[in-house]
């Protein structure tokens, strides 16, 4: 029995009437307007099937030019994309889209001679070796059937974000580094269907013309590849941007049984794949980029914008949001203090090539600039030692077209301003309860200062709404051109009220008497003094900037 990824249904998506339902590549194209979105079991399940349909989609329609991509989004309402192009690539490749097929099956390495091992080693829930899990008790003799659909979710989400450490050898190379998607939050630039979100995420692509920047003639995603990837791990540069939206960091074969006449996945060969050269800032167009403040008032190496296990992502919404033009974050130079950066100071950044691209289909008429749109992050963080996974992340950020195309460094001040009185106000609630808690017991390991803290764990996750709110009334005064400030300064009002809330609860919420009630009265005071300090530095930094011809030198 075949499963051919072309037809046969295995993507997960959100229809417009929020059921849900799984259907194949060419109807995710063809039929894009009719879904809502994507939506994986995990977020790297989505974000990994993302890249895949993004890597179909540049290589069946090549968007060259505005023009060509203008054609595009106007086709979600002329019934969907062009069902010529589709038919021609199917006519083509579709024989390498079965996930079954004995000599180039689907994004896999038929060459593979190991003795298959048990399914669990593709489910990122399972618990096999040193990936251990709280919920699932897998055991190695156990050998868990996939139906195929779910197998070829899991072996595209593996490909992208597989743990790293010891894998099974092909002969000796045992070691491998985790899938590429490890190193970056993902970024996803969503619209109101799957159709938008897909011409929204597609890059001006045409390999012989070396379009988008570093990509090559040869560019192609795994599946156009003219022979099976070689057994053995290699390492090398990307190809090209689908190259490295379908990168193969792992070797693996699936295994089959018949039951009941139904073909089921019973087995897996997994082994290291192709390690990337390069670095990563120049290749990945689906991530943010930041170079942090060192030492010396000194910036370090561009840095991927990641997602944290507490603070949202919204604190690199400079990264994320605002243009990379070096006028921009050259605007600290003659501006440092003697101690080091301004609290709002923006380091060099590179934001995901989707956000540039939008900012420009505006000048076109394509897009209206009152269009808020959201950017979902997908993440994943492994344990310590890299070989188990210990989180997945799924964030969203609003995205104000006005704020894409802002051309004042004064806006990215206010933003940086914002984000720095969140995090003074964090950091002055987790010290509060440190100090305390240091007064009653001896010095805290590193182990215990690493811990979260209750107060950041109430803190933190409720600033997310109201930084939303801020960032769209942000948006909107950009583009009336009225006081950019004002909606800083709700935000500053807000995440105040928020931290003196968290305050008051910690130093009511347990019952203490005597030496506790006077040490915790004594450091809840300091929080206070120290709150309305930062309240103070927050209003006079906004003031800097509340006029235009203020702050953009």
């Amino acid at each position: 029995m075949g499963f051919n990824l072309f037809t046969e249904p295995w993507l997960p998506v959100v229809c417009l009437d929020g059921s849900r339902q799984e259907i194949g590549l060419a109807e995710a194209l063809s039929n894009a307007g009719a879904y809502r979105r994507l939506a994986g079991t995990t977020p790297t399940m989505t974000a990994a099937l993302h890249r895949v349909l993004l890597a179909l989609a540049h290589r069946v329609y090549q968007p060259l030019n505005a023009a060509r991509w203008a054609e595009l989004w106007q086709a979600q309402a002329d019934g969907g994309l062009p069902q010529a192009e589709l038919a021609n690539y199917r006519d083509e490749y579709g024989e390498r889209f079965e996930l079954f097929h004995p000599h180039t099956p689907f994004f896999q390495c038929p060459a593979l001679d190991n003795a298959p091992a048990t399914t669990a080693k593709l489910v990122a829930y399972r618990a096999t070796g040193s990936n251990r899990t709280l919920f699932d008790h897998t055991t190695a003799d156990q050998r868990p059937l996939l139906q195929p659909a779910e197998a070829a979710r899991w072996l595209v989400t593996t490909q992208a974000y597989d743990t790293s450490g010891t894998k099974q050898p092909y002969r000796t190379e045992r070691s491998a580094e985790g899938g590429l998607g490890n190193r970056f939050g993902c970024v996803v630039v969503e619209g109101a269907t799957l159709h938008e979100t897909l011409l929204l995420n597609m890059q001006f692509y045409r390999p012989e013309v070396e379009l988008p920047v570093r990509t090559t003639a040869q560019d192609r995603p795994v599946w156009e590849a003219t022979q099976p990837p070689d057994p053995e791990p290699d390492a090398r540069p990307p190809l090209g941007w689908t190259d490295l939206l379908t990168w193969p960091s792992r070797r693996i074969l699936l295994s089959t049984s018949d039951k009941a006449g139904a073909t089921l996945v019973d087995g897996v060969v997994l082994t290291p794949g192709t390690r990337m050269e390069g670095n990563l800032v120049d290749l990945e167009a689906m991530a943010a980029f930041r170079r942090p403040w060192l030492k010396g008032n000194k910036q370090g190496n561009f840095k991927p914008v990641s997602l944290d296990e507490l603070r949202g992502v919204w604190r690199h919404s400079q990264e994320l949001l605002l243009s990379s033009d070096p006028r921009w974050w050259n605007t600290w130079r003659g501006r440092m203090r003697a101690t080091g950066p301004l609290p709002a100071q923006e380091p060099q950044r590179q934001r995901p090539a989707a956000l540039d691209h939008i900012a420009e289909l505006v000048e076109d008429g394509l897009i209206a600039e009152d269009t808020v749109y959201t950017l979902r992050i997908f993440g994943q963080q492994l344990g310590d030692q890299g070989g188990d996974t210990y989180a997945w992340y799924e964030e969203a950020v609003p995205a104000p077209v006005a704020l894409l195309r802002a051309e004042s460094a004064r806006v990215g001040y206010i933003i940086g301003y914002a984000v720095s009185l969140a995090s003074d106000l964090g950091a002055g609630l987790k010290l509060m309860e440190r100090q305390y808690s240091a007064d009653f017991h001896s010095e805290l390991t590193k182990d215990q200062e690493k811990k979260l803290t209750d107060l950041e764990i109430w803190y933190w996750p409720r600033l997310t709404a109201p930084f939303a709110t801020f960032l769209r009334e942000l948006g909107e005064a950009v583009r009336h051109a009225t006081d950019e400030t004002e909606p800083a300064e709700r935000w500053g009002t807000a995440v105040v009220e928020l931290a003196d809330k968290a305050a008051w609860q910690w130093l009511e919420g347990a019952p203490r008497r005597d030496r506790s009630l006077l040490t915790a009265s004594a450091h809840f005071d300091d929080f206070q003094r120290a709150k309305y300090q930062l309240h103070r530095i927050f209003r006079g930094g906004l003031a800097r900037y509340s006029a235009p011809d203020q702050g953009d030198a």
